[in-house]
């Protein structure tokens, strides 16, 4: 079973503002890491890597409260970033819809929109090291966000695509409430089990979500 320790980062510093990053390896032992959503605080999440290797940073969408460390990890752990496509075109604009509405009330920002190294698709899985995961494709919060499955362990990174409780905003630019409509309709067709890892709160299952009225966010 896959080993999985989130890291609640404080976005510009605010600790009203947190985001989940992941770290995911194949075992509690093992020396290569995933990182998924690394929202900000690089060195404190490189603290948390220690000596492991960085096998890929991943982030499930484009904005910034998601992004922010991507570059710095990579630069200093020399790991690819990983974006869908159609976030990564227009990866500039999402980050700093994102930007201008932290700046109104937190104050100045100083990182920049990452450069995307390879582009997650669902065409094929996602190979890192011995984890597999499939790529969901679920638009809505943004035109490229994606939820990462691993069917083996029944787990789901999702973004800001489905929360305990609710989903992803779909106010900002760039964003659809038809499109997420559909993407969470997906979501529903996993199984119950399925425990769900967001981006923001705690974790939960599709089941309890179903339960709550899933399709009705």
């Amino acid at each position: 079973m896959m080993n999985i320790e989130t890291v609640e980062v404080k976005v510009n510093g605010d600790p009203s503002f947190l985001v989940n990053c992941y770290l995911v390896s194949s075992t509690p032992t093992s020396d290569s890491v995933i990182v998924i959503d690394p929202g900000d605080e690089p060195q404190r999440i490189l603290g948390k890597i220690g000596t492991r290797k960085v096998l890929g940073i991943v982030c499930t969408h484009g904005h910034l409260d998601h992004v922010s460390a991507a570059s710095e990890l990579a630069r200093q752990t020399g790991a690819d970033i990983y974006l869908h496509a159609d976030d990564a075109q227009w990866s500039k604009e999402l980050y700093e819809a994102v930007r201008s509405f932290i700046e109104l009330t937190k104050g100045p920002i100083e990182s920049h929109a990452p450069e995307v190294d390879k582009f997650l698709t669902v065409d094929e899985p996602l190979q890192l090291g011995d984890l597999e995961f499939s790529v969901i494709h679920t638009p809505g919060h943004t035109p490229g966000s994606v939820c990462l499955y691993h069917a083996e362990d029944a787990v789901l990174f999702s973004g800001d695509t489905l929360f305990r409780f609710t989903c992803g905003r779909t106010d900002f630019p760039y964003s659809s409430p038809e499109k997420m409509g559909k993407s969470l309709a997906r979501l529903a067709q996993l199984p119950p089990d399925t425990t769900v890892y967001p981006g923001h709160y705690g974790t939960t299952t599709i089941g309890a979500e179903i339960n709550r009225g899933l399709s009705e966010y």
